[in-house]
């Protein structure tokens, strides 16, 4: 039982293991799910806002950038150290993201996203120079809202050329400018974690109360056997004690029937005598030895059966030459309880076959054994749960006795249900010292 329990547990382990790996798998798909249809809504606002933005940028056209471009070429630095344009540097960029914030305010309304966004220049090539102007990690932010990006994501990238040329009149030269610029839009959903766990949230309570469920379940059911299995345990220690102290008086009316004159009732007393030692000997199975029974004891054995249960059917096949195994006494107990128990489970017709090599097979034509149950009819004290079985009276350790002579002598038992109705029982024991 112990081990049948211990399998329970080390399966439902696995497979609660296999259930939390699966939730936390389905929930991590679904933040990530979600993760992008926020994403894809955020950027749908980011979009309208940066098409709305790209209206008030008439000014930002390419004489003016180009002057910043001439400053960074020369080595001047910007107050700040912002690059930025000269006109906005005191006024115009402060101006862009207040409409900035307006714009995404009005575009956001009562989603309940907090959208932060950028517009930059990130790389100034002077294709004359062939260098870089934009020192690294640095770039000429058009616009940008109050709040900062922490893992911004692209909306947009663009890449255009400027070319100019001045006259230098003075020196009678002319002043080529050809910049190569790379430009990007940026945001970012500041607030995305506590959107999608507002989400999800609820997915994660059930799935947690399913696991904390099954958890609780199971642990009641690991209680209850426990309990159950004490239970038994008690069972058949009360069992087997009064079994035991029953041997005492069985002693005193042996000899009390010694003096009883009427042969009737002496006949009588020694019947029901015999019956309890029967159920004691059952119960209270002693592994003593004594001698090999042969053929003719066997011959014997079945003869008196068929008087004892005259009613029943019997058809012996007998082809045993010698026996060199079993003992006496495992012989009647073992055949005593196959046979008590196909009779008493409505056997009218009984076939007994025993070869040389001590095969033995009973079988009968009673109700039979479900097949469900015929893996622990020969636990002790087992009996099967049905209706029949109700109004017929036994211990369930007919079988238990059996399959321990079995195993005693190193044989095998097994139990099959006949193609009509009743059982089969077949024993094999090795015929040999």
């Amino acid at each position: 039982m112990n081990r049948k329990k211990n399998t329970t547990i080390i399966l439902f382990t696995f497979s609660l293991i296999i259930l939390v790996a699966l939730q936390a798998y389905y929930i991590h798909n679904s933040y990530r799910l979600e993760e992008k249809d926020l994403n894809r809504q955020a950027r749908t606002i980011a979009d309208k806002t940066l098409e709305t933005m790209e209206k008030y940028e008439t000014e930002t056209n390419e004489e003016k950038l180009v002057g910043d471009f001439d400053r960074l070429k020369k080595g001047i630095t910007i107050q700040k150290e912002k690059i930025t344009h000269p006109e906005r540097l005191y006024n115009s960029e402060a101006l862009y993201n207040q409409k900035l914030e307006k714009i995404l305010k009005d575009n956001i309304g009562d989603s309940g996203f907090e959208i932060a966004m950028k517009s930059e220049i990130y790389s100034i090539f002077d294709e004359v120079q062939k260098k870089e102007l934009l020192p690294n990690s640095r770039s000429l932010v058009l616009y940008q809202s109050v709040k900062k990006m922490t893992n911004p994501l692209t909306i947009n990238e663009g890449k255009w050329s400027s070319r100019q040329t001045k006259e230098n009149t003075d020196l009678k030269l002319d002043e080529k400018n050809y910049y190569l610029v790379k430009s990007k839009s940026t945001f970012q959903l500041l607030n995305l974690q506590f959107l999608i766990f507002k989400k999800i949230i609820p997915l994660i309570l059930i799935s947690f109360l399913i696991v904390a469920l099954i958890i609780y379940l199971f642990r009641n059911s690991i209680r209850n056997l426990n309990l159950q299995e004490k239970k038994i345990s008690q069972l058949h220690t009360t069992i087997d004690s009064i079994a035991h102290e029953l041997n005492t008086p069985i002693t005193t009316l042996k000899f009390s029937i010694v003096q009883t004159p009427d042969p009737e009732t002496k006949a009588l007393l020694e019947r029901q005598i015999k019956r309890l030692e029967n159920i004691v000997k059952s119960i209270h199975h002693s592994d003593s030895e004594d001698v090999l029974i042969d053929k003719n004891e066997i011959e014997t054995y079945f003869s008196n059966i068929k008087k004892t249960y005259h009613q029943t059917n019997f058809n012996i096949n007998l082809d045993l030459i010698e026996n060199n195994i079993l003992h006496q006494n495992d012989f009647t107990q073992m055949m005593d309880n196959l046979i008590d128990n196909s009779v008493k489970y409505g056997a009218k017709n009984l076939n007994i076959s025993i070869n040389n090599n001590f095969e033995i097979e009973v079988s009968d034509d009673g109700i039979g054994i479900p097949t469900e149950d015929q893996k622990h009819i020969f636990d002790k004290y087992y009996r099967v749960s049905r209706t029949e079985n109700m109004n017929i009276n036994g211990l369930g350790v007919g079988l238990f006795l059996v399959k321990a002579i079995v195993d005693k002598r190193k044989g095998k038992i097994s139990v099959k249900s006949n193609p009509d109705k009743g059982v089969t029982f077949k024993i094999q024991i090795p015929n040999e010292n």
